[in-house]
């Protein structure tokens, strides 16, 4: 089991997103909408039983869309690519 800092333990693992599908394109595949933000997954006090998913909003019908989980960008990420772009 790993230790994280009191800085790190509060952070998200993953955004969670919700995109609805609206139609279909010419080869029969779903077509997306723009993807929402509905909740964050965050790291449990074990590792090995995996994440906790809290969702801030609920779709009205989870069939209707696809379920992202999308990259976490922190602050610290951030000031690092500027730094690498100075």
């Amino acid at each position: 089991m790993t230790i994280k800092s009191a800085s790190t333990a509060n952070r998200p693992a993953f955004r969670l997103g919700f995109a609805p599908r609206t139609g279909t394109d010419k080869n029969g595949q779903a077509t997306l909408g723009y993807p929402v933000e509905i909740g964050a997954c965050f790291h449990r006090a074990d590792p090995d039983k995996g994440l906790i998913a809290k969702f801030t909003i609920i779709p009205a019908d989870f069939r209707d869309g696809v379920l992202l989980l999308l990259p976490v960008r922190h602050e610290d990420d951030l000031l690092s690519e500027a730094h690498k772009d100075a």
